[in-house]
């Protein structure tokens, strides 16, 4: 129960399980997953790509981090906290997919991620049966990925909320196993050395792109890490080579706002220079 205390300390503002309807109820509520605010809608905005659907989102807040769900029961964006002592060794936990008892929208998923896809709602109540139980789940479709990573909080009590599928975006193999991962890896090894970080991950989708199935998929794969004195913001498109640098994916904070339609860290008075590009081993 210590354990399980300290973590609770460390991320809840308010108690995770909490699912808000609409983006604006962002702004009444302190949600620690957020630096300066959840990311908000912008009225302005002139973007030309968008989520999956244009009707309000839902936010599902839980122990590890907070997402936007739009109607299409996938995330738009998640939020969370990397902290020294939340990052462990991931190799051996199990990954599976279940659905999110928590979102509105959760049944939409069920066309959404394809019928390749395996999901499940495994019975690991006894644990003397936990280990073959585990083994049987399987995912059989390659493109989903965690926007949360596993690495950030495999030394959490709570590692296994990022099987949910409010956590689950459509991440070309590529692109996950790639750069997006190394990058990861980095905020990883920062926040091990005693830093912390807040960071904001998801995707921007356009009426264009589809996969094979015709489904639609991301144009677009973004994240914004906030550290103490500094932050930096990447854009990744859906096809990347496998050996390529997230460096050069670094794109400007005003940019990736204009694209997504998003207003990030907006309790924020005065931004933090765009400097950790440098801490992250990219050069400016």
């Amino acid at each position: 129960m210590k354990c399980i205390s300290r973590f609770y300390t460390q991320w809840g503002s308010l108690v995770a399980g909490l699912s808000l309807v609409g983006l604006s109820f962002a702004e009444q509520i302190h949600i620690a997953h957020c630096k300066d605010g959840c990311p908000t809608s912008l009225s302005d905005s002139t973007s030309t790509l968008s989520g999956p659907s244009a009707v309000q989102s839902e936010i599902i807040v839980r122990h590890l981090y907070a997402a936007s769900i739009s109607a299409s029961g996938l995330a738009d964006w998640v939020a969370y906290r990397v902290l020294p002592e939340t990052v462990g060794v991931a190799s051996l936990l199990p990954r599976y997919w279940r659905l999110d008892g928590l979102s509105r929208v959760a049944d939409a998923l069920e066309s959404e991620v394809g019928e390749s896809t395996r999901i499940v709602q495994p019975d690991l109540s006894n644990s003397q049966d936990r280990d073959y139980r585990i083994n049987e789940v399987t995912l059989l479709e390659e493109d989903r990925g965690r926007l949360v990573p596993m690495t950030s909080f495999a030394g959490t009590p709570y590692w296994d909320e990022l099987n949910y599928l409010s956590n689950m975006t459509l991440l070309p193999t590529e692109l996950r196993t790639g750069a997006w991962s190394r990058l990861d890896q980095v905020v990883n090894e920062l926040a091990q050395a005693g830093a912390s970080y807040h960071v904001i991950s998801g995707s921007i989708y356009s009426n264009e792109l589809r996969d094979s199935s015709g489904m639609l998929i991301p144009e677009l794969f973004f994240k914004v890490i906030a550290g103490a004195d500094g932050l930096a913001s990447f854009g990744f498109p859906a096809y990347v080579k496998p050996q390529a640098s997230f460096c050069d994916f670094s794109l400007p904070l005003a940019e990736l706002s204009s694209a997504s339609g998003l207003s990030f860290f907006p309790n924020s008075n005065n931004l933090l220079p765009e400097d950790l590009i440098v801490d992250l081993g990219c050069q400016r």
